[in-house]
Protein backbone atom coordinates (compact mmCIF):
# COMPACT_ATOMS: atom_id res chain seq x y z
CA UNK A 1 0.00 0.00 0.00
CA UNK A 2 2.63 2.57 0.89
CA UNK A 3 4.48 1.84 -2.76
CA UNK A 4 1.04 2.11 -4.88
CA UNK A 5 0.63 5.59 -2.51
CA UNK A 6 3.89 6.72 -3.45
CA UNK A 7 3.43 5.88 -7.10
CA UNK A 8 0.26 7.80 -7.26
CA UNK A 9 1.49 10.59 -5.11
CA UNK A 10 4.07 10.84 -7.92
CA UNK A 11 1.78 10.96 -10.77
CA UNK A 12 -0.30 13.49 -9.16
CA UNK A 13 -3.00 11.64 -8.21
CA UNK A 14 -2.21 10.88 -4.36
CA UNK A 15 -5.39 12.86 -3.16
CA UNK A 16 -7.87 11.71 -5.29
CA UNK A 17 -7.56 7.92 -5.65
CA UNK A 18 -7.65 6.33 -2.05
CA UNK A 19 -5.55 3.17 -1.68
CA UNK A 20 -6.49 0.50 0.90
CA UNK A 21 -6.54 -3.43 1.09
CA UNK A 22 -9.50 -6.04 1.84
CA UNK A 23 -9.68 -7.99 5.33
CA UNK A 24 -11.52 -10.83 6.03
CA UNK A 25 -14.13 -10.10 9.06
CA UNK A 26 -12.14 -12.65 11.20
CA UNK A 27 -9.19 -9.63 12.11
CA UNK A 28 -12.17 -8.60 14.75
CA UNK A 29 -13.90 -10.57 16.97
CA UNK A 30 -16.36 -10.36 20.15
CA UNK A 31 -15.79 -12.58 23.76
CA UNK A 32 -19.69 -12.48 23.45
CA UNK A 33 -22.48 -12.44 21.01
CA UNK A 34 -22.65 -8.63 21.56
CA UNK A 35 -21.02 -6.20 19.24
CA UNK A 36 -20.03 -3.99 21.55
CA UNK A 37 -17.58 -6.49 23.32
CA UNK A 38 -15.57 -6.48 19.73
CA UNK A 39 -11.98 -5.82 19.10
CA UNK A 40 -8.90 -6.56 16.97
CA UNK A 41 -7.12 -10.09 17.38
CA UNK A 42 -4.25 -10.29 19.61
CA UNK A 43 -2.11 -12.11 17.34
CA UNK A 44 -2.35 -9.49 14.43
CA UNK A 45 -3.33 -6.17 16.29
CA UNK A 46 0.36 -4.71 15.32
CA UNK A 47 -0.43 -5.26 11.86
CA UNK A 48 -3.54 -3.79 12.38
CA UNK A 49 -2.64 -0.81 13.94
CA UNK A 50 0.07 -0.40 11.00
CA UNK A 51 -2.76 -0.36 8.60
CA UNK A 52 -5.09 1.67 10.73
CA UNK A 53 -2.02 4.39 10.92
CA UNK A 54 -1.77 4.48 6.91
CA UNK A 55 -5.84 4.40 6.06
CA UNK A 56 -6.37 7.33 8.40
CA UNK A 57 -3.42 9.66 7.20
CA UNK A 58 -4.30 9.06 3.86
CA UNK A 59 -8.39 9.61 4.66
CA UNK A 60 -8.75 6.10 2.88
CA UNK A 61 -11.80 3.39 3.94
CA UNK A 62 -11.26 0.62 6.01
CA UNK A 63 -12.75 -2.28 3.36
CA UNK A 64 -14.02 -5.26 4.73
CA UNK A 65 -15.54 -8.27 3.84
CA UNK A 66 -18.46 -9.65 5.43
CA UNK A 67 -20.03 -13.24 4.20
CA UNK A 68 -23.16 -13.77 6.33
CA UNK A 69 -23.27 -17.42 4.64
CA UNK A 70 -19.82 -18.54 6.13
CA UNK A 71 -21.36 -17.80 9.62
CA UNK A 72 -24.02 -20.84 8.43
CA UNK A 73 -21.27 -23.15 6.87
CA UNK A 74 -18.98 -22.53 10.04
CA UNK A 75 -21.46 -23.17 12.23
CA UNK A 76 -23.74 -26.01 12.41
CA UNK A 77 -25.88 -24.33 15.24
CA UNK A 78 -26.21 -21.27 13.59
CA UNK A 79 -29.56 -19.94 13.52
CA UNK A 80 -30.20 -19.81 9.45
CA UNK A 81 -32.87 -17.40 9.62
CA UNK A 82 -30.73 -14.87 11.33
CA UNK A 83 -28.05 -14.59 7.99
CA UNK A 84 -30.60 -13.19 6.55
CA UNK A 85 -32.42 -10.00 6.28
CA UNK A 86 -36.02 -10.51 6.93
CA UNK A 87 -35.33 -12.63 10.11
CA UNK A 88 -38.55 -12.59 12.80
CA UNK A 89 -37.61 -15.32 15.27
CA UNK A 90 -33.97 -14.24 16.59
CA UNK A 91 -32.72 -10.75 17.86
CA UNK A 92 -29.33 -9.90 19.82
CA UNK A 93 -29.24 -6.95 21.95
CA UNK A 94 -26.60 -4.83 22.82
CA UNK A 95 -27.33 -2.09 25.34
CA UNK A 96 -31.00 -1.46 24.25
CA UNK A 97 -30.08 -1.84 20.92
CA UNK A 98 -31.81 -4.99 18.52
CA UNK A 99 -30.07 -6.33 15.73
CA UNK A 100 -31.59 -8.84 13.55
CA UNK A 101 -29.56 -10.06 11.39
CA UNK A 102 -25.69 -10.85 11.38
CA UNK A 103 -24.41 -8.29 9.19
CA UNK A 104 -25.29 -5.12 11.07
CA UNK A 105 -24.01 -7.47 14.06
CA UNK A 106 -20.34 -8.24 12.58
CA UNK A 107 -20.16 -4.59 11.10
CA UNK A 108 -20.70 -2.87 14.26
CA UNK A 109 -18.42 -5.17 15.62
CA UNK A 110 -15.77 -3.59 13.59
CA UNK A 111 -17.30 -0.20 14.49
CA UNK A 112 -16.52 -0.56 18.12
CA UNK A 113 -13.24 -2.27 17.24
CA UNK A 114 -12.03 0.46 15.78
CA UNK A 115 -13.14 2.93 18.03
CA UNK A 116 -10.97 1.02 20.99
CA UNK A 117 -8.25 1.16 18.11
CA UNK A 118 -8.56 5.10 17.91
CA UNK A 119 -9.84 5.06 14.47
CA UNK A 120 -13.32 5.03 15.19
CA UNK A 121 -13.70 7.78 12.28
CA UNK A 122 -12.35 5.86 9.72
CA UNK A 123 -14.99 5.40 6.79
CA UNK A 124 -15.83 1.52 5.99
CA UNK A 125 -16.25 0.31 2.66
CA UNK A 126 -17.79 -3.93 2.72
CA UNK A 127 -15.10 -4.91 0.05
CA UNK A 128 -17.17 -8.21 -1.28
CA UNK A 129 -20.60 -9.33 0.07
CA UNK A 130 -22.93 -12.15 -1.62
CA UNK A 131 -23.89 -15.56 -1.35
CA UNK A 132 -23.04 -18.80 -2.95
CA UNK A 133 -26.01 -20.88 -5.36
CA UNK A 134 -24.28 -24.38 -5.16
CA UNK A 135 -21.34 -26.22 -3.32
CA UNK A 136 -23.38 -26.84 0.11
CA UNK A 137 -26.30 -27.32 1.35
CA UNK A 138 -27.02 -23.89 2.04
CA UNK A 139 -25.94 -22.43 -0.91
CA UNK A 140 -28.73 -22.69 -3.38
CA UNK A 141 -30.46 -19.68 -6.25
CA UNK A 142 -33.40 -19.59 -3.78
CA UNK A 143 -31.14 -18.46 -0.67
CA UNK A 144 -29.03 -16.36 -2.36
CA UNK A 145 -32.14 -14.47 -4.06
CA UNK A 146 -33.30 -14.05 -0.50
CA UNK A 147 -30.40 -12.51 0.54
CA UNK A 148 -29.72 -10.25 -2.04
CA UNK A 149 -33.34 -9.05 -1.62
CA UNK A 150 -32.86 -8.17 2.06
CA UNK A 151 -29.88 -7.06 1.18
CA UNK A 152 -30.05 -4.29 -1.70
CA UNK A 153 -33.63 -3.37 0.18
CA UNK A 154 -31.38 -2.71 3.38
CA UNK A 155 -29.12 -0.76 1.36
CA UNK A 156 -31.40 1.88 -0.48
CA UNK A 157 -33.17 2.05 3.11
CA UNK A 158 -29.69 4.43 3.40
CA UNK A 159 -30.36 3.45 7.43
CA UNK A 160 -27.18 1.46 7.81
CA UNK A 161 -26.73 -0.03 11.06
CA UNK A 162 -26.95 0.93 14.52
CA UNK A 163 -23.74 2.24 15.32
CA UNK A 164 -22.77 3.30 11.36
CA UNK A 165 -26.47 5.06 10.29
CA UNK A 166 -26.73 6.55 7.18
CA UNK A 167 -25.40 5.06 3.47
CA UNK A 168 -22.76 3.02 2.70
CA UNK A 169 -20.90 1.75 0.06
CA UNK A 170 -20.31 -2.21 -0.53
CA UNK A 171 -18.96 -4.29 -3.57
CA UNK A 172 -20.83 -7.44 -4.73
CA UNK A 173 -19.47 -10.60 -5.32
CA UNK A 174 -19.51 -11.71 -7.62
CA UNK A 175 -20.61 -11.56 -11.11
CA UNK A 176 -19.47 -14.94 -12.75
CA UNK A 177 -18.79 -18.21 -11.24
CA UNK A 178 -15.08 -18.76 -11.44
CA UNK A 179 -14.60 -22.77 -12.30
CA UNK A 180 -10.66 -22.49 -11.46
CA UNK A 181 -10.86 -21.28 -8.27
CA UNK A 182 -9.36 -22.40 -5.35
CA UNK A 183 -11.98 -24.57 -3.40
CA UNK A 184 -9.55 -25.06 -0.36
CA UNK A 185 -12.25 -23.11 2.24
CA UNK A 186 -15.40 -25.10 0.36
CA UNK A 187 -16.52 -26.17 -3.12
CA UNK A 188 -18.89 -23.22 -2.44
CA UNK A 189 -16.11 -20.80 -3.60
CA UNK A 190 -16.65 -21.30 -7.71
CA UNK A 191 -20.66 -20.55 -7.01
CA UNK A 192 -20.71 -16.84 -5.92
CA UNK A 193 -22.03 -15.59 -9.11
CA UNK A 194 -24.99 -14.04 -9.83
CA UNK A 195 -24.65 -15.39 -13.29
CA UNK A 196 -22.96 -18.60 -14.63
CA UNK A 197 -20.06 -19.10 -16.29
CA UNK A 198 -21.82 -18.45 -19.60
CA UNK A 199 -23.23 -14.87 -18.40
CA UNK A 200 -26.94 -16.32 -17.84
CA UNK A 201 -28.75 -15.17 -14.81
CA UNK A 202 -29.46 -17.44 -11.93
CA UNK A 203 -32.36 -15.88 -10.39
CA UNK A 204 -34.38 -12.11 -10.77
CA UNK A 205 -33.28 -9.51 -8.25
CA UNK A 206 -33.86 -6.10 -7.58
CA UNK A 207 -30.27 -3.75 -7.53
CA UNK A 208 -32.78 -1.14 -7.26
CA UNK A 209 -33.51 -1.98 -3.37
CA UNK A 210 -37.30 -0.75 -4.16
CA UNK A 211 -38.68 -3.83 -5.40
CA UNK A 212 -38.02 -3.53 -9.34
CA UNK A 213 -37.18 -7.60 -9.33
CA UNK A 214 -36.30 -8.48 -13.06
CA UNK A 215 -34.09 -10.94 -14.38
CA UNK A 216 -30.71 -9.49 -15.33
CA UNK A 217 -29.88 -8.87 -18.87
CA UNK A 218 -27.78 -11.75 -19.81
CA UNK A 219 -24.67 -12.15 -21.95
CA UNK A 220 -24.97 -11.87 -25.75
CA UNK A 221 -23.32 -13.64 -28.57
CA UNK A 222 -22.41 -16.53 -26.35
CA UNK A 223 -20.55 -19.00 -28.74
CA UNK A 224 -20.80 -22.14 -27.21
CA UNK A 225 -19.01 -25.84 -28.21
CA UNK A 226 -20.87 -28.30 -29.65
CA UNK A 227 -23.67 -29.77 -28.46
CA UNK A 228 -22.11 -33.17 -27.26
CA UNK A 229 -21.32 -34.47 -23.75
CA UNK A 230 -19.19 -37.25 -22.47
CA UNK A 231 -21.28 -39.88 -20.41
CA UNK A 232 -20.00 -43.13 -18.89
CA UNK A 233 -20.86 -45.73 -21.62
CA UNK A 234 -23.82 -48.03 -21.21
CA UNK A 235 -21.80 -50.52 -22.23
CA UNK A 236 -19.66 -50.38 -19.39
CA UNK A 237 -20.94 -53.37 -17.15
CA UNK A 238 -17.56 -53.61 -14.67
CA UNK A 239 -18.26 -50.65 -12.41
CA UNK A 240 -15.57 -51.53 -10.02
CA UNK A 241 -13.11 -49.19 -12.06
CA UNK A 242 -15.71 -46.42 -12.24
CA UNK A 243 -14.54 -44.65 -8.55
CA UNK A 244 -11.04 -44.30 -9.93
CA UNK A 245 -11.92 -42.65 -13.22
CA UNK A 246 -14.47 -40.53 -11.35
CA UNK A 247 -11.38 -39.28 -9.25
CA UNK A 248 -9.06 -39.32 -12.12
CA UNK A 249 -11.87 -36.70 -13.79
CA UNK A 250 -12.52 -34.54 -10.78
CA UNK A 251 -9.07 -34.27 -10.14
CA UNK A 252 -9.18 -32.23 -13.59
CA UNK A 253 -12.10 -30.55 -13.46
CA UNK A 254 -14.29 -29.04 -11.63
CA UNK A 255 -16.94 -31.46 -9.56
CA UNK A 256 -18.13 -29.21 -6.21
CA UNK A 257 -21.72 -29.74 -7.88
CA UNK A 258 -21.50 -33.22 -6.25
CA UNK A 259 -21.32 -32.67 -3.09
CA UNK A 260 -23.97 -33.14 0.11
CA UNK A 261 -27.01 -30.56 -0.37
CA UNK A 262 -25.42 -29.89 -4.11
CA UNK A 263 -27.18 -29.53 -7.30
CA UNK A 264 -26.25 -32.85 -8.72
CA UNK A 265 -26.11 -34.82 -5.10
CA UNK A 266 -28.68 -37.78 -5.86
CA UNK A 267 -27.08 -39.19 -9.57
CA UNK A 268 -25.85 -42.38 -8.28
CA UNK A 269 -22.48 -43.70 -8.83
CA UNK A 270 -22.77 -43.67 -12.77
CA UNK A 271 -24.43 -40.25 -12.84
CA UNK A 272 -21.72 -38.76 -10.92
CA UNK A 273 -19.28 -40.52 -13.16
CA UNK A 274 -21.20 -39.48 -16.43
CA UNK A 275 -21.41 -35.47 -14.70
CA UNK A 276 -17.24 -36.07 -13.88
CA UNK A 277 -16.70 -37.21 -17.74
CA UNK A 278 -18.34 -34.32 -18.66
CA UNK A 279 -16.46 -31.98 -16.86
CA UNK A 280 -12.76 -32.84 -17.55
CA UNK A 281 -14.37 -33.27 -20.97
CA UNK A 282 -15.52 -29.67 -22.18
CA UNK A 283 -12.44 -27.95 -20.15
CA UNK A 284 -10.42 -29.58 -22.74
CA UNK A 285 -12.45 -27.99 -25.57
CA UNK A 286 -14.47 -31.69 -26.41
CA UNK A 287 -11.10 -33.33 -27.19
CA UNK A 288 -12.46 -36.80 -28.18
CA UNK A 289 -9.19 -38.08 -26.10
CA UNK A 290 -10.85 -36.17 -22.64
CA UNK A 291 -13.74 -39.07 -23.10
CA UNK A 292 -11.62 -42.08 -23.24
CA UNK A 293 -11.45 -43.06 -20.06
CA UNK A 294 -9.50 -46.78 -20.59
CA UNK A 295 -12.87 -46.71 -22.39
CA UNK A 296 -16.08 -46.08 -20.17
CA UNK A 297 -16.68 -42.94 -21.87
CA UNK A 298 -19.39 -42.28 -24.44
CA UNK A 299 -19.99 -38.98 -26.70
CA UNK A 300 -23.76 -37.91 -26.87
CA UNK A 301 -25.37 -35.86 -28.70
CA UNK A 302 -28.36 -35.60 -26.28
CA UNK A 303 -28.58 -33.52 -22.95
CA UNK A 304 -27.79 -35.78 -19.73
CA UNK A 305 -29.25 -32.78 -17.71
CA UNK A 306 -31.69 -34.11 -14.94
CA UNK A 307 -33.26 -31.93 -12.68
CA UNK A 308 -31.22 -29.07 -10.65
CA UNK A 309 -28.10 -31.13 -12.35
CA UNK A 310 -27.29 -29.21 -15.52
CA UNK A 311 -24.34 -31.17 -17.66
CA UNK A 312 -22.86 -28.37 -18.85
CA UNK A 313 -20.99 -27.22 -22.50
CA UNK A 314 -18.09 -24.81 -22.25
CA UNK A 315 -18.08 -21.81 -24.23
CA UNK A 316 -15.82 -21.46 -26.81
CA UNK A 317 -12.06 -20.95 -25.47
CA UNK A 318 -9.30 -18.48 -27.03
CA UNK A 319 -6.68 -21.58 -25.75
CA UNK A 320 -5.69 -19.01 -23.09
CA UNK A 321 -6.62 -19.42 -19.15
CA UNK A 322 -8.06 -16.53 -16.98
CA UNK A 323 -8.25 -17.26 -13.42
CA UNK A 324 -9.81 -14.55 -11.09
CA UNK A 325 -7.98 -11.16 -9.74
CA UNK A 326 -7.76 -10.72 -6.08
CA UNK A 327 -8.62 -6.83 -4.90
CA UNK A 328 -5.64 -5.40 -3.45
CA UNK A 329 -7.02 -2.15 -3.44
CA UNK A 330 -9.76 0.11 -4.59
CA UNK A 331 -7.81 0.80 -7.60
CA UNK A 332 -7.54 -2.74 -8.83
CA UNK A 333 -10.62 -4.65 -8.73
CA UNK A 334 -11.28 -7.84 -9.92
CA UNK A 335 -13.44 -8.44 -12.78
CA UNK A 336 -15.79 -10.81 -10.53
CA UNK A 337 -16.67 -8.15 -8.02
CA UNK A 338 -19.12 -5.16 -9.14
CA UNK A 339 -19.88 -2.01 -7.06
CA UNK A 340 -23.05 -0.86 -5.63
CA UNK A 341 -23.69 2.68 -3.68
CA UNK A 342 -27.70 3.21 -2.92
Amino acid sequence: MQNIQKALDKAGHGDIVKVTTALNADVYASNSNKPSDGDFRDDIRDVIKQILEFLHERNSPFLVNIYPFLSLYQSEGFPEDFAFFDNQSMTISDNNTQYSNVFDANLDTLVWALKKAGYGDLKIVVGEIGWPTDGNKHANANNAKRFYQGFLKNMASKKGTPMLPGPMDAYLFSLFDEDLKSIAPGFFERHWGIFRYDGKAKFPIDFSGNGEEKWPQEAKGVKYQEHKWCVLSADVKNYSLVPGALDYACAGADCTSLGYGCTCDNLGLAGNASYAFNQFFQARDQSVEACDFNGMGSIVTEDPSKGTCLFPIEIESSGVIVTSMCMVTILLIGLSLFFITL
